[in-house]
């Protein structure tokens, strides 16, 4: 008996697409990544499927260009760190290398020497489906 797999993990894994500092190929900052880049969405063919996505905004609510985002196993920026990414020059994180959020991440964002953290658990990676255009924006600066 054996298996085969049409999998693309590993190379996911090893070659994530992921917001880079510098980067300006991203797009409609502010808006929910996940509605369009998701298994059934229109721009998953073509850009990718994000496991994380969403914005960094100023208290101006313009975007945050260079913000560090990470995604820890606790709150408080405890346990294991899961994932960084920066905010490209739009002010857009994003990755589609496959993640396990083990039933919830603690997102913390940082700029400079200012972190912010969230103190509740998320179990997706769609940042703006909560922090976005319509909804309620968190900023860094």
């Amino acid at each position: 008996m054996f298996w085969i797999s049409c999998s693309h993990f590993e190379e996911l894994q090893a070659n994530p697409k992921e917001s880079e500092l510098g980067g300006d190929e991203s797009h409609n900052a502010g808006r929910n990544c996940g509605s369009c880049h998701n298994v059934n969405g229109n721009e998953a063919e073509q850009a990718g499927w994000w496991t994380i996505s969403g914005t960094t905004f100023q208290s101006n609510g313009r975007p945050q260009k260079n913000a560090i985002v990470e995604i820890w196993e606790k709150p408080g920026r405890q346990g294991n760190l899961i994932k960084r990414l920066v905010a490209d020059d739009l002010g857009n994180f994003y990755t589609n290398q496959i993640l396990n959020f083990k039933g919830g991440a603690y997102p913390s964002i940082t700029l400079n020497d200012k972190t912010i953290s969230m103190g509740s658990a998320f179990n997706g990676g769609s940042c703006n489906s909560c922090h976005g255009v319509s909804t309620p924006q968190l900023s860094i600066d």
